[in-house]
């Protein structure tokens, strides 16, 4: 079985047109991002994120040109990047949607993606999906204002 994060965009009013609105995104290895890694880029319109990727290979190709780097290593240094995207490409969609304002109102766990479809809009139409919550804002940890204890073998500084 696989998850789904239910991502809903901002409050407008309308609870039902929120909810039918929403966006599945699957929990799970994103083959398409491994295997068209800028195209995958471009089509999700993550533009930073091509934005770092053309940089990147920029630099890459000026470094071939300089210093002459084995087809192999640029090979696996492709490869490591397409399995970086593979693994955290569908991460990159959540937090791009959370910054335009959408919200995690669910996670759906099911075989299919219309199966969590299904299951989703059964539970949040019959209001059984997470209450809204309003995202508060982040406080800091105040620091202490002594010396900080030391932890391990030394417990105490002693100059010697």
């Amino acid at each position: 079985m696989a998850f789904y994060t239910v991502m809903t965009p901002p409050p407008e009013g309308d609870r039902r047109e929120e909810i039918e609105q929403a966006c599945l995104i699957p929990e799970s290895f994103a083959t398409v991002a491994f295997l068209l890694t800028g195209l995958w880029l471009l089509g999700k319109r993550l533009w930073l994120a091509t934005l770092l990727f053309v940089l990147f290979w920029g630099v890459l190709i000026w470094l071939n040109s300089r210093f002459g780097l084995h087809a192999s290593a640029l090979s696996l240094i492709y490869w490591a990047v397409a399995l970086f995207l593979g693994i955290e490409g569908n991460n990159l969609v959540i937090r791009k949607l959370t910054r335009q304002g959408w919200r995690v109102s669910d996670v759906v766990e099911a075989r299919t993606l219309a199966e969590a479809e299904r299951r989703y809009f059964e539970r949040a139409l019959a209001g059984e999906s997470m209450p809204r919550v309003e995202a508060a804002p982040a406080t800091v940890a105040a620091r202490p204002s002594g010396p900080l204890p030391i932890i391990g073998l030394f417990p105490e500084a002693r100059g010697r």
